[in-house]
């Protein structure tokens, strides 16, 4: 029997039908994405990875705030960081270290160094993928958090940079990094010793630090996992002359890198006086996932009480008359061993 019919393969007669049905179905399933989308968009489904994408997704199209694009609070960051520590002389720290806050010391140094990320997803929506380099001046108290002080701050990002500088208070610099592969030695040498990638951070044309970092690392060799909760200082610049504090969760899988990561800093960089020393110790923060929460304005307070260590001294800056300072020099051990003066007899009345 002939029946007759479309070119689509539809039975005559039912061609209407047909293609009610279907725009039926193209309407609901446009209609339940659209719903699903806006549900991840304000948190109301659970955030697995893909739906907390299509959060961004949605984040990024609409919610951008006014400090360059940036996306709202709490600011989350994935990719890989670095952190090699460095002892800095107190006396150094004390020229990037505000007056009003207190420098913990140990033996008339404290710890600085320098934090290296490279970021293959940030709330920046210009260029999410960046890196950042964060050069430590030291450890500052004031109770009850601890935490470093960050002096220069260079980011492969103007939108990140503009936000930096706006919202959270940091010394922000536009650099741009660099990433070269060195040729292996010929040899035996070369094959299991090959040579580690070097990064090289310029600003305005010049050179500022290159550091030879070590390979990403896979399975158990990538480290322990950890999860962090850091309080962390800023402000006290142009756009922010007070004190901040703001609180960020750092997960990652965290390594010892051994040897440390050799660094070059010409002499006419702003980093070369604090990183004139040996490096101490270096951490490799792979697979990092860190989110930052909003800075809020912090009252630094004028007291020494509640010093987490005896051993470590937070050494006042202001305020203070130069018989104590001298007499505070000294530490734990020097307290112990200084001689006590016998007590003035009261005249007699």
């Amino acid at each position: 029997e002939s029946v007759s019919r479309f070119s689509n393969g539809v039975p005559a007669g039912q061609g209407v039908v047909w293609k009610m049905r279907q725009s039926y179905r193209r309407v609901f399933v446009a209609a339940a994405a659209a719903v699903l989308l806006a549900f991840s968009a304000i948190d109301l489904l659970p955030q697995s990875p893909r739906s907390a994408r299509l959060g961004w997704l949605w984040a990024k199209s609409e919610k951008r705030t006014s400090a360059g694009g940036y996306l709202p609070p709490p600011w989350h960051f994935e990719g890989r960081a670095i952190y090699q520590l460095y002892p800095v002389k107190v006396q150094t720290a004390e020229k990037y270290i505000p007056k009003e806050l207190n420098i913990v010391q140990l033996g008339g140094y404290t710890l600085g160094g320098w934090y290296l990320a490279n970021y293959t997803d940030s709330p920046a929506c210009d260029k999410p993928k960046f890196g950042e380099l964060v050069a430590i001046a030291g450890l500052v108290w004031n109770p009850p958090s601890s935490c470093a002080w960050a002096s220069h701050v260079y980011v492969g990002s103007k939108s990140a940079k503009i936000h930096g500088e706006k919202e959270v208070g940091l010394p922000e610099n536009l650099g741009r990094f660099e990433l070269r592969q060195p040729e292996r030695k010929p040899g035996l040498l070369g094959r299991l010793f090959p040579p580690r990638p070097e990064v090289t951070l310029t600003c305005k044309g010049r050179e500022v630090i290159s550091m030879a970092v070590p390979k990403e690392r896979e399975g158990w060799r990538a480290g322990v996992p950890v999860t962090m909760n850091m309080p962390s200082f800023s402000g006290y610049t142009r756009n922010k002359p007070g004190l901040l504090n703001y609180w960020l969760e750092l997960k990652a899988r965290i390594s010892l890198v051994s040897p440390s990561c050799k660094t070059r800093v010409p002499e006419a960089s702003p980093l070369k006086e604090l990183l004139s020393n040996r490096p101490m110790i270096c951490l490799d923060f792979e697979k990092l996932r860190m989110d930052v929460e909003p800075p809020k304005k912090f009252n630094p307070l004028k007291t020494f009480e509640n010093v987490p260590f005896p051993f470590l001294q937070a050494r006042r800056r202001d305020g203070i008359e130069e018989e104590e300072r001298s007499r505070n020099r000294g530490g734990f051990l020097s307290s112990l061993l200084r001689r006590r003066e016998p007590p003035v007899p009261e005249p007699a009345a």
